[in-house]
């Protein structure tokens, strides 16, 4: 995923259009310096407008208001348009069930109903940034759900990375932060950034979470040890 610049990004917020919302929407914006559109999501199809108004960075989505056909229809969207924006999902529930992750195919972040102000804007500041907001437990399910088990044998097109790019995908394997690569690797994180942009277009992934799941199912564990 690339890095997004603060300033830079534009955000669709699927949510009910009430005074919660609105308020949220205007917390973000001004704190973050972005702009947002905000969506209800019985007028999900105007994503198909936003997308075409100018580049989405984010997709922020309140998970309560989501329901069946709502979900349906926004996945319909994103099927047709091929949408590079990322997801995140807001007030969610601490128990919802990891099987619900995997409805969503760019998830970069979690945020769940108990979760304040100003954490909210923490972890913005990190998914702008390139990193993943949500628990090791949370990603370790996810992935478990996603593949299953470990390959036992390195996928050759891992040799077509450069040596630097292969450093850097196990270091993220293993759940390392850009700024634990930049540390482990004597670089900036602005070069750990830039190397993995172009890992992600390599592999064919869009974010943090896909490459991590790519590194589990493409690289033997002896080499990620």
């Amino acid at each position: 995923m690339a890095t997004l610049v603060e300033g830079n990004q534009r955000a669709v917020l699927l949510a009910e259009n009430n005074l919660q919302s609105s308020l949220l929407k205007e917390s973000i914006e001004q704190q973050l310096n972005m702009e947002i559109r905000l969506i209800s999501p019985e007028r999900i199809g105007q994503l198909r407008r936003s997308t075409k108004d100018y580049n989405v960075d984010l997709i922020i989505i309140d998970y309560p208001t989501m329901d069946h056909a709502a979900v349906r229809q926004y996945h319909e969207v994103r099927d047709v348009f091929s949408l590079e924006a990322q997801e995140v999902l807001i007030n969610t529930s601490p128990g919802i069930r990891h099987s619900e992750m995997l409805r969503w195919q760019r998830l970069v972040g979690v945020f769940y109903a108990t979760d304040n102000l100003e954490r909210l804007i923490t972890g913005f500041k990190c998914i702008l940034n390139g990193e993943m907001w949500m628990s090791r437990k949370l990603v370790y399910e996810y992935i478990k759900l996603y593949r299953g088990k470990h390959c036992h044998t390195t996928n050759p097109y891992y040799t077509k990375l450069t040596r630097r790019e292969q450093e850097i995908i196990k270091l993220l394997g293993n759940g390392a932060s850009n700024t634990q690569i930049a540390e482990t690797l004597f670089v900036s994180e602005n070069t750990v950034k830039a190397h993995l942009h172009n890992t992600f277009k390599k592999i064919k992934v869009n974010n943090r979470l896909q490459a991590l799941i790519w590194a589990k199912d493409n690289i033997a564990p002896h080499e990620l040890a």
